[in-house]
């Protein structure tokens, strides 16, 4: 599992859309931020909404747990109606010097081109990115063990239902494999970045 660019607590180096681009940053908080503010951009552009309409084509209108369910599954494990995701996205480690973050839309366009991979904050912010572009509100949480410090780990959560008045959130981890929608870590240290 990915260490969300974490092996120093206090902050870490990120890439963040653009391999020339260096960012360090002093922070684990700066550094969700970063890659909140990358994902809440993405929400609005027409290729990410697109995206997850075709993605819940089957479900019927209003039906928030079959389009978070639709969502889950193709990132995790693909759609063949969905061409950038008919295979899902990959797992993939990032460069051992950097974080890499990029945005959920250059994602997908890579994806189409058949390199269809990211380690756990490109599988959380698509997530973000697909779910909040119809109407989710939705959020970055990074995760660390309980007697450890700092984070060592990211996915998305959404909150529902869809409409409020807000239930739970619901846990996105599409890069464990035993995973199903709702599923989240044991108890730890959590710190969301939301998208609103």
């Amino acid at each position: 599992m990915s260490n969300f660019g974490y092996d120093n607590p206090r902050g870490s180096r990120i890439v963040v859309d653009n391999p020339n681009r260096l960012v360090d940053l002093a922070t684990q908080e700066q550094s969700l931020q970063a890659l909140a503010e990358l994902v809440q951009r993405a929400t609005i552009h027409p290729l990410i909404r697109n995206t997850c309409v075709k993605i819940i084509r089957g479900c019927e209108s209003r039906e928030d747990m079959c389009e978070l369910q639709a969502i889950f599954d193709a990132v995790k494990s693909g759609d063949t109606g969905v061409p950038p995701l008919s295979d899902g996205l990959k797992y993939v480690a990032d460069p051992r010097y950097a974080d890499y973050f990029e945005s959920p839309v250059d994602m997908l366009q890579q994806c189409m081109k058949g390199a269809c991979g990211s380690d756990c904050d490109g599988h959380a912010g698509l997530i973000c990115a697909l779910a909040g572009s119809i109407g989710w509100v939705v959020g970055l949480r990074a995760y660390g063990p309980k007697n450890a410090g700092g984070y060592s780990h990211v996915y998305a959560v959404a909150l529902y239902p869809k409409k409020g008045p807000f239930e739970r959130a619901v846990g996105m981890d599409t890069t464990v494999p035993s995973a199903s929608l709702g599923w989240e870590p044991p108890r730890g240290n959590v710190l969301t970045a939301w998208l609103y």
